[in-house]
């Protein structure tokens, strides 16, 4: 019997994998300037034995997130002695192991049903797979919400101490995201005064103090000893009232940070089609009218279900005050609590047969959006990426400098918008690894490749502005080949005599 239980669980994992990994079921990702950084910074530590108290550079000026996703990240590149294509096999894991914890934490609090529910709705949801082939540390935090939410909902079931580990994981959100965790705090904290006995409890209080603080040791240790860095950063970004571009004025913000938090409660749609979206408005409807009428604002899971509701409501009552767009990857752990209310409602639904009818319809549009979205990825050829993104565009124009160099040493320079120089960097490595040859440095030589990425829509003269004034070379071109995605590659004959190129051409990891 237990098996029967195990496959709609094994099934749902299944969806999520299928729907997320078609790229890199094809051997492709999305190899960006945050990826590639990432890979650096965990050869780093890995080869150079750098042991970091701080991860990558977040959103806000002079904050970083924490190390742990750089940790994470660890066996993935030594299993796979530095393989870029490794770390997917992590990305696939964080999303898998979502959706597990979906089903563990429901069938805790609320039955197995509510977890099999809940496993579905996370799963489906594009928070959770859509960012499969795209994945970073933020990626991590609807896993940790989840940890977070159970802790909170157990402690607002009176089981007072669960309130350390929600201090815990609170902080802990802080090692993969920035702008969602800050608002997070103050809401979690206040939270704490829901339950009457954990007020006056002192070895609650205690522990729960404890337990923030160790989960921000590291931030507290970089902090120490690099006179509060990130702790006057922070200070002069809310007190200097400068304004950085994008930033929005009071009515244009309250517009833009509305349709954010609708599209925080429709996160758990896998597709934002109109009948999805008034079969969820008439989900909501219906269990308000049925709320009043049978009086469940009585229950404790109606209060849950209120709790969950109301919190991404809190969140962005706070976000008034951040004057900028509230991006996508700001909220995907908003999907927690969201699919955790639906989940609830749902469950009050089931008992009237117009509330049956209305999952049922939810449910089955689900699945077969599901289906719509499994064909056209499976059953219809593949389209390759054709972006200058791609992992596998990147990797064909690496190995054409590795063959084309014929093992002769050479130098390198790469063009990029952004002037991240990251992803050519790690690729160059690489394979210069798997062909046994010495790594090319980004250094004039007789020979030296430019490998120029797309420049921005309006920027035509980019690339000819780059190589006169960064560059600073006016060698002969032997080769030039354009590649898929738009990267173009020059092979240059260089006088030994030119100049050095600009030494701040690029962004360094100095700079993350």
């Amino acid at each position: 019997m237990k098996l029967l239980f195990v496959i709609p669980l094994i099934g749902i994992l299944l969806l999520t994998l299928l729907l997320g990994s078609r790229m890199i079921i094809a051997q492709d990702f999305f190899f960006l300037a945050d990826q590639a950084r990432d890979f650096l910074l965990v050869q780093d530590i890995v080869v150079n034995k750098n042991i970091t108290l701080i991860g990558t550079h977040s959103g806000l000026g002079g904050f970083f997130h924490g190390p742990l996703w750089l940790y994470l990240l660890m066996p993935f590149y030594i299993l796979g002695g530095g393989d870029p294509f490794a770390f997917t096999y992590a990305y696939v894991l964080i999303a898998i192991i979502t959706v597990l914890a979906g089903f563990l934490i429901g069938n805790s609090l609320y039955g197995r049903k509510a977890g099999f529910l809940l496993a579905l709705l996370l799963g489906v949801s594009p928070s959770i797979w859509m960012y499969i082939p795209n994945t970073i540390g933020v990626n991590v935090i609807p896993l940790v919400l989840l940890v977070l939410f159970y802790f909170l909902l157990r402690y607002l079931h009176g089981k007072q101490y669960a309130f350390i580990g929600a201090a815990f994981f609170v902080g802990l959100s802080l090692q993969f995201e920035t702008a969602l965790p800050l608002i997070l705090i103050p809401i979690v904290f206040v939270s704490f005064f829901l339950n009457k006995k954990a007020i006056t409890n002192v070895k609650v209080i205690l522990g729960s103090l404890v337990a923030f603080v160790l989960s921000l040791a590291t931030f507290i240790l970089f902090e120490v000893r690099h006179n509060f860095l990130m702790t006057n950063s922070l200070i002069t970004i809310f007190t200097s009232g400068k304004r950085e571009q994008g930033y929005l004025e009071i009515p244009e913000r309250l517009l833009s940070h509305l349709q954010s938090m609708r599209g925080v409660y429709e996160s758990i749609l896998v597709t934002r089609s109109v009948f999805l979206e008034l079969l969820l408005v008439a989900i909501f409807i219906a269990f308000i009218v049925y709320t009043i009428k049978l009086r469940l604002y009585k229950k404790r899971e109606w209060k849950d279900c209120l709790y969950l509701l109301l919190f991404p409501v809190c969140v962005f009552v706070l976000y008034t005050g951040y004057a900028y767009p509230v991006f996508p990857e700001y909220l995907l752990g908003l999907t927690v609590p969201v699919a955790l209310a639906a989940v609830l409602i749902f469950r009050y639904l089931w008992r009237t047969r117009v509330g049956k009818v209305l999952v049922i319809l939810f449910l089955g549009l689900t699945i077969l959006e599901t289906g719509k979205l499994l064909y056209s990825n499976y059953l219809l050829p593949y389209q390759q990426n054709m972006t200058s993104g791609s992992y596998q565009n990147q990797q064909v124009v690496a190995r054409w400098i590795m063959n084309d160099s014929k093992g002769k040493p050479f130098g390198y320079f790469v063009y990029t918008p952004s002037t991240f120089t990251y992803g050519m960097d790690y690729l160059l490595w690489w394979e210069a690894k798997q062909a046994a040859m010495a790594t090319p440095t980004s250094t004039k030589k007789e020979t030296t490749y430019l490998i120029l990425y797309p420049p921005l829509e309006n920027d035509k003269g980019a690339h000819a502005f780059w190589k006169k004034y960064k560059i600073k070379t006016a060698g002969k071109v032997i080769t030039r080949k354009e590649f898929t995605g738009g990267i173009i590659v020059e092979k240059l004959a260089i006088d030994p005599k030119e100049e050095p190129a600009d030494p701040t051409y690029n962004q360094e990891l100095l700079f993350r």
